[in-house]
């Protein structure tokens, strides 16, 4: 049988932590926060940094332009693949080639999924709550018991 590794721990108390954390602060989303804390567990402390970079700058452009984009008409097609074209381009542009995924999800999630949520509100609950899943992840990789790197 095959034994249970460290990183599958760590990722387990990330979460925990991580929507812990979310509750105490009785932030809207918790979820967001486990999700990335999950995906920025990493074999590395160097790794799970990057990730969790990639995640938040992805999270940051794809909240703002979806923000700018729903101000202008919630749900319109047309401009909804205008806004990937420009995240795309943004994220593009400054070299954050692999926050472009976690942008144009991020964009689409504003852009079209709100159910009459404020989307500025939402905006900032998702920035917030990604940072708090990156900024455990990657805490709980450095402290309990480091990967080699």
């Amino acid at each position: 049988m095959k034994k249970i590794g460290m990183r599958n721990i760590k990722t387990a108390i990330a979460v925990v932590l991580a929507l812990g954390i979310s509750r105490l602060m009785k932030t809207e989303y918790p979820f967001y926060s486990a999700i990335a804390a999950i995906i920025s567990m990493q074999s590395s402390i160097i790794e799970s940094f990057r990730v969790g970079k990639n995640r938040m700058l992805g999270t940051i452009v794809g909240a703002a332009v979806g923000l700018i984009f729903f101000l202008i008409s919630p749900g319109n097609l047309i401009l909804s693949g205008i806004g990937i074209v420009v995240v795309i381009y943004i994220c593009d542009s400054l070299g954050w080639n692999k926050a472009v995924s976690i942008a144009c999800i991020v964009f689409c999630v504003i852009m079209t999924n709100l159910s009459g949520r404020n989307p500025f509100f939402y905006s900032i609950s998702r920035i917030l709550d990604t940072f708090i899943g990156i900024i455990i992840a990657v805490a709980v990789n450095y402290i309990i018991k480091p990967p080699n790197n």
